[in-house]
């Protein structure tokens, strides 16, 4: 990722499609603090939000914590009315699309509006708000093996 390309403004306004959560398989990475603020917002401890919202998920060399999908790919947490969550909702859907991949040249962010057709579009977001995204994403990695078998009994 190159200074000169993260350090400007871009437009941007979530057009509520929904394509980021639903339609496709992926993952949504919980942090400790995802995990925290998604359990109290449920009312769930820790532990049984994880149970019952979430998989271990191994990556090669770890294993983390995911949010369960839908038979259809669809986030386990997207209704009609969008995200059940959103308030609690994790780093890794609140910093969308300013991801550091997504914002590695003008090629990525070009594809990527491709498939976000809010990608250009509405307000500016500046480049400190885009770079407090990139921020939060590093300050919130996701759960390690040991924090995903501690909270699944798999010790």
């Amino acid at each position: 990722m190159t200074p000169e390309f993260f350090s400007v403004s871009r437009r941007f306004e979530c057009a509520r499609c929904n394509g980021c959560c639903s339609g496709q398989p992926g993952y949504v990475w919980l942090s400790q603090k995802d995990l925290s603020n998604l359990s109290e917002f449920t009312g769930l401890s820790k532990r049984m939000f994880a149970l019952t919202y979430c998989k271990p998920v191994d990556i090669g060399l770890a294993t983390t914590l995911s949010l369960k999908e839908k038979h259809n790919h669809d986030c386990i947490f997207l209704e009609s009315t969008g995200c059940r969550v959103y308030p609690a909702r994790p780093a890794q859907c609140r910093t969308y699309p300013f991801w550091e991949h997504v914002l590695e040249n003008e090629e990525s962010w070009a594809s990527e509006s491709k498939e976000c057709p809010g990608i250009g579009k509405g307000p500016i977001v500046s480049a400190e708000t885009i770079i407090h995204a990139i921020l939060e994403r590093r300050e919130n990695p996701p759960l390690s093996i040991v924090d995903v078998a501690d909270l699944l009994g798999l010790e």
